[in-house]
């Protein structure tokens, strides 16, 4: 590590839905700032704690305790930083951009640690590191941000993950517009799917016969490869966990997630893939001997849904609807003859399905006039083809046994393309 990171505040991002047990993780983190620090010194912390109330409940409970083990001896003076009355990833963005910008310009901590709302969205807080100001500054060059943390309770999460999953089965899927509540299963999983380290928490409630943790564990590493997953009991862990060394890499960490990596795999695959005039088809799977643990063990695999025909928008979200045998979650684009011009996004998370109209396909810009050919970015122009452009179907189903269903899911969803 370079002298000039080492100068810099670290900062860690806790993410996690409500009652995960993030606080508690924070209170015994803090806890150990009389042994933590670097040369047998009191650590040098701070801790920013978020609550989407407009009383921070969380923030008061960490200050409270926080102040009493300093009273016992048993802790430092952290500096507790209180943010409530907005989630920080969206409406309080900018409140605790300012709030590690002054932790970090007092020159007096070595570590930031920011506890998020339980409906954070951790790529809104992501963003809040590489963002330029006026002057083409970031955050990221007051700190290092060492790592973007989820924490899980594996019992809620293994439990909403079944209860899904048969809702998928028994074709009961619910369906909620792409503007209106997000569902809570899909910003679990999308908790799940940015980050470096994923804490498996509360493991103590789990039972070995119900299997919560193996589930969980087996749908972490099915998500998101890249994190380092950590099993822990009532919040207990070890600060040099989080002390020892910067995990965060931005474009590594945003692109994690399995779908993300699928389709940049896809993309990377698609003239091949793709000879001749093909409808529709997958994308080229993983070679022998790179299926990762997860999917020997639980059967958790995946596909790309590629196509370069038109869907019929009735019948796609009618096949959605009634259910893709297997699928737990299912992310990617999609253009239909109806909205010929519109990129369509779709999120399955479980038996939930939400859809959006992201932007506009390129091939309709240049066609409408409104941009030029030559405009296309590279990555765009390579999977260009007439006579549709860059219109294209990819879409990334992944669950327990897709692999072994890919002749039914494919049907399925062939079956939604205009003939």
């Amino acid at each position: 590590m370079d002298s000039e990171t080492r100068l810099r505040p670290w900062v860690t991002v806790f993410c996690g839905f409500l009652g995960a047990g993030k606080t508690t993780l924070l209170r015994h983190l803090l806890a150990q700032t009389g042994t933590a620090g670097a040369n047998g010194g009191r650590a040098r912390w701070a801790a920013i704690v978020n609550d989407v109330a407009a009383v921070n409940i969380d923030g008061a409970v960490v200050r409270a305790a926080n102040e009493a083990d300093a009273a016992a001896g048993l802790a430092g003076a952290a500096a507790i930083v209180e943010l409530g009355n907005g989630c920080v990833c969206c409406s309080g963005s900018d409140e605790l951009g300012e709030a590690i910008a002054r932790l970090a310009a007092s020159g007096r901590y070595e570590h930031i640690f920011v506890e998020t709302s339980g409906v954070a969205e951790p790529r809104g807080v992501m963003g809040l590191f590489s963002r330029k100001n006026p002057f083409g500054k970031s955050l990221a060059d007051l700190v290092v941000p060492a790592a973007m943390v989820t924490v899980v309770d594996v019992v809620s999460f293994a439990n909403e993950a079944a209860s899904h999953a048969k809702a998928s089965e028994a074709k009961a899927g619910r369906v909620v517009p792409g503007s209106g509540e997000r569902p809570v299963f899909e910003l679990m999983l999308e908790q799940v799917e940015c980050a470096d380290v994923v804490i498996l928490n509360q493991c103590d409630r789990a039972s070995e016969a119900g299997g919560e943790v193996a589930r969980a564990e087996a749908l972490v590493a099915g998500l998101n490869a890249r994190a380092e997953i950590v099993r822990t009991e009532r919040g207990q862990v070890a600060a040099e966990l989080f002390t020892g060394r910067v995990r965060f890499d931005a474009a590594a960490t945003g692109g994690a997630a399995r779908w993300i990596r699928e389709l940049n795999r896809a993309t990377s695959v698609a003239k091949a893939s793709e000879a001749g005039a093909v409808r529709g088809g997958w994308a080229v799977r993983p070679a022998a001997g790179e299926a990762a643990y997860h999917e020997s063990k639980y059967g958790i695999t995946s596909c790309v849904y590629r196509a370069r025909a038109p869907f019929d928008q009735g019948r796609l979200r009618a096949a959605f609807a009634d259910g893709l045998p297997g699928v737990l979650r299912a992310k990617g684009f999609f253009w239909t003859r109806a909205q010929p011009d519109e990129m369509g996004y779709v999120s399955l998370a479980g038996g939930v399905v939400r859809w959006e109209s992201l932007s506009l396909w390129w091939a309709a810009r240049v066609e409408a006039g409104r941009a030029r050919r030559d405009d296309v970015p590279p990555t765009v122009a390579a999977l260009w083809e007439e006579p549709w452009g860059d219109r294209r179907q990819e879409i990334v189903l992944i669950g327990v046994g897709v692999v072994a269903r890919e002749a039914e899911l494919r049907a399925q969803l062939d079956a939604c393309l205009e003939s």
